[in-house]
């Protein structure tokens, strides 16, 4: 079954809204244009869940909005862009505040280090 509605994480919400402003200040028809993709881009994801290429991290797709990748994932009955990165940025591909969020969610290593 494809999700019914594809949402935007507050982080990833915060780094677009960023983005936005910065390209807006030198060019808001570019701005406009962005704003424009990804509504687009949630709207095919709706229909194609499994859009763009296994992320690097498990349970994840990136998808490439050039010059932004975004990172998503299945959740419930949506679809949710965890993260939204320039591509030139150096966790565009494995997100940080995914990998912490893997960190937080793995059980305690056992004392000894074993």
């Amino acid at each position: 079954m494809a999700p019914r509605r594809a949402r935007m994480a507050p982080a990833a919400r915060r780094r677009f809204l960023e983005a936005i402003a910065y390209v807006a200040e030198r060019n808001p028809r570019a701005a406009e244009r962005i704003v424009k993709e990804m509504r687009a881009l949630q709207a095919r994801l709706i229909s194609f869940p499994n859009l763009g290429v296994r992320g690097d991290i498990p349970g994840t797709r990136r998808v490439v909005m050039a010059p932004y990748v975004l990172t998503t994932r299945i959740l419930g009955d949506g679809i949710e862009i965890v993260a939204f990165r320039h591509g030139r940025q150096e966790d565009a591909r494995a997100p940080s505040e995914l990998l912490e969020e893997i960190a937080d969610d793995a059980p305690p290593k056992p004392e000894g280090g074993r």
